[in-house]
């Protein structure tokens, strides 16, 4: 259980090391078993470049996955996808009723429902408060904090809304934006992970969400290594005046 930071510029070679580096562990004949994990928008161009490089007989000790396609597999094999995900069309229904039964409780958005893609902008959120763990109680205690009333009052909203999306949702359906949570939970039932190493390749940035996934594969793997595109690690590194 080890973590191994590999950081350069862009274009420095850190994908190429990291695949020279698997297929070096392979051809020692390891019994390791390497996982990269790449952005869903880069898996296919990760799995060419990795049969690529290993050749279609070596990629059996390695494949390529993204935190979605991790969490499909690892749910699908050790339970935890009894209910059926509800679609982005589906969400916006969803959002648009409890707007219009909650309209009477609402203080600034009580007519903007019926506004074009006003629906659609308030889903956005709602999935962006999941990736970074904020809670709806999270919402209503900053409605004493030190902002402004027109900010106060627009939490307190999306708080609403927020509570009760999550009420009914639960009842039927799954958000996709829960699976990483989901994934966290049920990360350890899932024992392949006890002999493999995990690369973490191609980021630029991880939500708190996917930070927690890390740190659960970091304590069941042999070894995580991630990519950083980076000058240097440490924070007080000033780059030279070229003038």
């Amino acid at each position: 259980m080890s973590l191994r930071i590999i950081y350069g510029r862009a274009g420095s070679g850190k994908s190429t090391y990291c695949l020279n580096e698997i297929k070096a562990s392979l051809e020692q004949g390891n019994n390791t078993r390497h996982i990269i994990i790449v952005p869903e928008q880069f898996s296919f161009q990760a799995e060419k470049r990795l049969i690529k490089a290993l050749g279609s007989s070596g990629i059996n000790g390695a494949e390529v996955l993204s935190f979605g396609r991790l969490s499909h597999r690892v749910l699908g094999e050790v339970g935890g996808l009894v209910r059926k995900h509800i679609n982005p069309a589906g969400k916006s229904i969803l959002v648009y009723t409890i707007m219009e039964r909650l309209k009477n409780d609402l203080r600034v958005f009580a007519r903007a429902a019926g506004k074009h893609g006003f629906v659609n902008t308030l889903c956005g959120i709602i999935s962006e408060l999941k990736r970074y763990n904020i809670t709806p109680e999270a919402l209503t205690g900053l409605e004493n904090a030190s902002i402004s009333p027109q900010l106060s009052d627009k939490l307190h909203d999306i708080g609403l809304i927020y509570e009760d999306f999550e009420k009914r949702l639960h009842d039927k359906y799954i958000d996709s934006d829960d699976d990483l949570d989901l994934l966290a939970q049920r990360l350890q039932q899932y024992k392949i992970f006890e002999s493999s190493e995990i690369w973490l390749d191609e980021f630029s940035g991880f939500t708190p969400q996917e930070y927690v996934v890390i740190g659960k594969l970091m304590s069941m793997a042999f070894r995580v290594n991630v990519s950083l595109c980076t000058d240097c690690l440490s924070e007080d590194y000033a780059p030279e005046d070229t003038d």
